[in-house]
């Protein structure tokens, strides 16, 4: 028998079918990434929706808006997101040096809402919540849900990405 001449050859089998089950726990892992991300696509997707008009409206019309006195908002959970939602960015040089939102153009946010802070989404500022309280009342507390589900899902994917890598 070849365990008599070999005795460290039960051991390497023992390993391989290790790594095996290892391969196979991170295939499932990474599914589940997948599937928060996937998540957290639909859910930006909807709070962006259900802000637009309101945001379109407002923030035109604001003097001093949110995105002039901020710089760079991301996160290592927006950087991950990203990452993993496959989003290509457009991001050119030259918006670097500039005072601001690096990705504040004339007519406003050139990321698509998907590729944004999540910041940029869930920072409501005064004016705007007010705008939405008088036109639609009940929509600010689904917002505000639907921010705490994202949030949960973030940390989710985070988890999930280091349970994986």
């Amino acid at each position: 028998m070849l365990l008599t001449f070999f005795p460290g050859f039960r051991l390497v089998l023992i390993i391989e079918e290790i790594f095996q089950g290892v391969k196979k726990m991170e295939v499932s892992i990474s599914q589940m990434v997948s599937e928060t991300v996937r998540k957290i696509e639909g859910l930006i997707s909807d709070i962006s929706g259900l802000q637009s008009a309101y945001v379109e409206h407002i923030c035109s019309k604001c003097e001093a808006p949110c995105c002039t006195r901020v710089h760079y908002l991301f996160s290592e959970k927006d950087i991950l997101y990203s990452r993993l939602s496959g989003r290509k960015h457009g991001w050119r040089r030259e918006a670097f040096t500039k005072k601001g939102c690096w990705f504040l153009g004339p007519t406003g946010c050139f990321l698509a809402p998907q590729s944004r802070p999540f910041i940029c989404h869930s920072y409501i500022c005064p004016d705007l919540k007010a705008e939405i309280r008088r036109n639609s009342p009940d929509l600010l507390a689904d917002l505000e849900a639907k921010f705490k589900l994202i949030s949960m899902l973030r940390s989710q994917m985070w988890a999930e990405y280091l349970d994986v890598f």
